[in-house]
């Protein structure tokens, strides 16, 4: 009862404290990062449309400091200056859960979900509440979540309460922001340390594969298949036969121990080892993975999301998956990567590695050989059309 007298109470204070039409918050992972959907349509906001004031909240002190540096607008979540920017903004946006922004506030305020992108496998379920309370509250306000495909968005929205978000079918900031020939400058949407490290590997003069993997709970998101560090030894080897490099991104999660993973000392040996190998590259954790993925000749993933932001490249994918048939059977997937048959398909490290002498053997052939599939999944997935001005419009009126 108590706890109900409160959300009513902090519910009405919200709503009637006065709201500024141009002004928009943001933020993204409970405060920690500057990444993905949001911080993509800050960017596009603060240059493209001047007449929004967007303020970018965060808990990370290291963003605050990089954004206000670079003369954009930026507030710490528990400041008094942050939390009267999220009093008064009349939309906010984030990508994954209101705490991206503020817990309290974001949660009784009208919102923009821009999620962290389409996904081939089912969404993981999360905790919501689903109190009638909660339920009439969710009707008093304007809550959007974007998608770019209403049938696989049906998966996620049911993680929410029922009608707690609007389905607004629209095109994602960060895909349309990378793909070919956007954009004249998308250095604009990159930070200083990012386009550095770009510039770093680029002046290697190498193949780049790019090895991006989707989260796992057990910990084991790299090297599925391999017993020992030495295994990787193979993949050294053919990489430097053709002059090329591992670009290695583990999960923004995989550093976490939390109660939803569990701690594998064995894969931080195996983490370690590859830290010695001639031509893996790490990126840094803090790094945006769609800011790197032009950088890529040929992408390496399983389940996760980019291999759809990689579309817009239209490059080779290669889905490395010895776990496929398990993962299957147990997650289940939105749009089956192998069964929609658009990449290269390799079941362990041995298929891997001869999938990476291919390609610098033949790269024309490597890269055609799935072009009409991989055009026909984007086209399925994403709406063919340029810029996201469905969800500006929807910011505007």
């Amino acid at each position: 009862m108590i706890k109900d007298l409160i959300k009513i109470l902090l519910f009405i204070i919200i709503k009637v404290f006065p709201k500024k039409k141009n002004l928009l918050v943001f933020g993204d992972r409970a405060g920690r990062r500057f990444a993905d959907n949001s911080r993509y349509l800050y960017f596009f906001m603060n240059k493209y449309h001047p007449e929004f004031k967007c303020v970018w909240i965060s808990k990370n002190n290291e963003i605050l400091t990089y954004l206000k540096k670079n003369n954009y607008l930026a507030c710490h979540s528990n400041s008094l200056m942050g939390i009267y920017y999220c009093l008064k903004a009349k939309f906010h946006i984030f990508n994954f859960v209101e705490d991206d922004i503020h817990k309290v506030i974001t949660l009784y305020s009208d919102a923009i979900l821009l999620w962290h992108g389409v996904l081939p496998k089912k969404a993981l379920r999360i905790d919501v509440e689903t109190s009638q309370l909660s339920q009439i509250i969710n009707k008093k306000m304007k809550k959007f979540f974007i998608y770019p495909n209403e049938k696989l968005s049906k998966h996620i929205l049911d993680r929410f309460p029922k009608n707690k978000y609007e389905l607004l079918i629209s095109n994602i900031p960060r895909n349309l922001i990378f793909s070919k020939n956007y954009y004249k400058n998308i250095d604009d949407f990159r930070t200083n340390d990012e386009i550095s490290f770009i510039n770093k590997i680029k002046n290697e003069k190498k193949n780049v594969f790019g090895y991006f993997p989707t989260w796992r709970p057990d910990g084991l998101e790299l090297f599925r298949d391999i017993k020992q560090p030495d295994d990787l030894k193979k993949i050294d080897d053919i990489l430097d036969k053709t002059n090329s490099l591992l670009l290695i991104k583990r999960h923004m999660n995989s550093d976490k121990k939390d109660k939803n993973r569990m701690y594998n000392e064995n894969i931080e040996k195996i983490t370690a080892y590859m830290q010695t190998l001639k031509n893996f590259r790490f990126i840094n954790y803090d790094f945006d993975l769609n800011s790197v993925l032009s950088l890529c000749d040929v992408l390496i993933s399983d389940y996760s999301g980019v291999i759809f932001d990689y579309l817009f490249q239209d490059k080779a994918i290669i889905t490395y998956a010895p776990d496929y048939e398990e993962f299957k059977e147990k997650n289940g997937f939105s749009l089956d990567p192998i069964e929609n048959n658009f990449t290269h398909y390799a079941k362990n490290i041995n298929e891997l590695s001869s999938y990476i002498g291919e390609f610098c053997s033949d790269k024309n052939l490597f890269i055609d050989k799935f072009k009409d599939q991989r055009k026909k999944i984007k086209d399925l997935v994403f709406l063919n059309e340029k810029g996201f001005d469905k969800i500006i419009n929807r910011i505007k009126n």
